[in-house]
C-alpha cells in the first residue's frame, strides 16, 4: 500500500508549481516499509527526485 503525501495539496497553496512530497510505503509482502521524497510537478503531473547537492571536494 502506498501512500502520497502533499503538504500544499491540503494547506491550499497554489502558486508554486513544483512541490515536495512525500511517498509511504506503508505495506509491502516481501520487501522495505518507509519514506521517501519527491518533487511534483504539477504542470505536467509527473513526479522526481530532487536534485542531489553537490559536495566540494
Amino acid at each position: 500500500m502506498v501512500f502520497i503525501h502533499r503538504p500544499d495539496y491540503y494547506e491550499g497553496e497554489r502558486g508554486n508549481t513544483i512541490s515536495e512530497t512525500e511517498i509511504i510505503i506503508a505495506k509491502q509482502r516481501n520487501g522495505p516499509l518507509g519514506t521517501f521524497r519527491l518533487h511534483f510537478h504539477k504542470s505536467y503531473a509527473t513526479f522526481y527526485e530532487p536534485a542531489k547537492e553537490e559536495v566540494p571536494f
